[in-house]
């Protein structure tokens, strides 16, 4: 996000109408009429101003604690508190509002994000020591566990008669589109918007064969690669038959696409669209829960069910991180607080995904993967070569010191000798290599380790002419 997109909304205005394509539309309303004064107004617009400029948080962020943060002056009529600037909040204002989060009907993490957006306006204007903010300090560092946010892991685990039930309606809907959203979020995991945001040719093979799906998460601005079941793959074939004549028309690579009958043309699925078709989904098939009403089914529940799946499958905290793309392992660690013995998951060890082919050439990689000759020096490596030069936004490399379980990474037998010696070096001394290369955990070398066996076990068995194809 830059000055760019700003420049084309009346600032002026309370009502900012943001050009910006994502899951949410084609387009994010900022609202500012609520604020009570000048001074609030201002302070908004310029801080929102700043902060899209600056990319930091992301304008997905922004837009939440935008209309997050009217539950906040909401409170402050309620309680008839009368504030002129944020100079005026307390500690014991602060407190009065987490009181009041815990007494209306919300989601915990929707009362999490309610807090993060005042937080997020207090630190900001107190770091660039704005006029108008509170000298000293007015938080005190247990508002989400007083809000007990880590209990919602608790009420999105889905139990295993809801899940039966879910799963025997699927096997009666029609609706393509849904069925196949639905099946990819059960067995993947994977974010409404990151499914929102698949694209055509989203699914690929490993080198043994197995189906991968390659997901961008817009929340991160990260893209990342997982192993996903036949079930995920045929659900996205399905989805992009369905979608072929939609992304014609709308010139598009998206695969979640629908007829608009209103309209009378397609559109993106938007996630306020797709949460009404799932209430439908359930109202349809009467799926219950164990006091007989209609189960509350949210999709991000199907990402917390398979978070605790795995975790009690025996997957590391620091595996289900990576495949679920959480920034930060506090999110995964929450699954340890939910104790369920449901043990279905089907996902192993991640292990090593990429490519390995004969020589790095168009004709062992395929067309259409930029090997050209200025690509291939910039995509070069000791050990092979990245199918994917560094295009992270200016970003160091997320997957640094550890292309070997990337899978944009490329190998051939001549690199063997260096891989080989790679292994060598990794066993002669844990500590010295992990400190050498950046890896924290003992997990991690292990993947690198079972990654770098696989490796040379393949070009080996390449180099002597046991196989002739990855």
């Amino acid at each position: 996000m830059s000055r760019a997109y700003i420049s084309t909304v009346d600032t002026k205005t309370d009502r900012w109408e943001v050009p910006y394509q994502s899951s949410y539309g084609d387009k994010l309303s900022f609202e500012f009429s609520y604020l009570p004064n000048k001074w609030f107004k201002k302070i908004h617009k310029q801080i929102t101003i700043e902060c899209m400029s600056l990319g930091k948080p992301s304008v997905e962020t922004l837009y939440r604690y935008n209309y997050s943060l009217k539950r906040f002056f909401e409170f402050l009529k309620e309680y008839n508190l009368k504030i002129m600037d944020y100079a005026d909040l307390s500690h014991q204002i602060t407190q009065m509002y987490i009181y009041y989060l815990q007494q209306i009907q919300l989601a915990n993490s929707t009362r999490s994000v309610a807090m993060s957006a005042l937080k997020w306006v207090i630190e900001h204007g107190q770091f660039f020591e704005y006029d108008g903010f509170p000298e000293g300090q007015v938080f005190d560092g247990d508002e989400y566990q007083a809000l007990k946010q880590d209990d919602v892991l608790r009420t999105r685990y889905i139990p295993d008669n809801v899940m039966e039930q879910i799963e025997i309606a699927l096997k009666k809907e029609k609706n393509i589109l849904l069925k196949s959203i639905v099946e990819i979020g059960i067995d993947s995991g994977i974010r409404l918007s990151e499914v929102l945001d698949l694209t055509e040719g989203c699914i690929t093979e490993d080198f043994t064969g197995k189906p991968v799906l390659y997901v961008f998460s817009p929340k991160n601005k990260a893209d990342r690669y997982i192993p996903v079941s036949n079930r995920v793959k045929r659900a996205v074939q399905l989805l992009e038959q369905y979608s072929e004549v939609a992304r014609k028309e709308l010139a598009t690579n998206y695969i979640c696409l629908y007829w608009q009958k209103r309209n009378i043309r397609y559109a993106r699925l938007l996630q306020k669209i797709f949460r009404d078709k799932l209430y439908r989904f359930v109202k349809k098939h009467d799926i219950r829960d164990n006091d007989g009403e209609l189960y509350p089914l949210t999709f991000h529940a199907f990402r917390h069910t398979l978070g605790t799946d795995m975790l009690n499958k025996g997957m590391s905290m620091f595996e289900i991180q990576e495949y679920l793309g959480h920034e930060s392992l506090h999110s995964t660690s929450l699954y340890a607080k939910v104790k369920d013995p449901k043990i279905e998951s089907e996902y192993k060890k991640l292990g090593f995904i990429g490519l390995i082919v004969k020589e790095i050439s168009e004709k062992e990689i395929g067309e259409g993967k930029k090997i050209d000759t200025e690509t291939l020096l910039s995509a070069s490596l000791p050990d092979g070569a990245c199918q994917k030069p560094i295009n992270n936004e200016g970003k160091i490399c997320s997957k640094f010191n550890m292309c070997v379980i990337c899978p944009k990474f490329i190998t051939t037998p001549k690199h063997l000798p260096i891989h080989k010696d790679h292994l060598d070096r990794l066993r002669a001394n844990r500590e010295a290599y992990m400190a050498q290369e950046y890896i924290g955990t003992m997990n991690h070398l292990e993947t690198v380790e079972y990654a770098l066996e696989t490796i040379i076990e393949r070009l080996e068995a390449m180099q002597s002419g046991r196989e002739n194809k990855t």
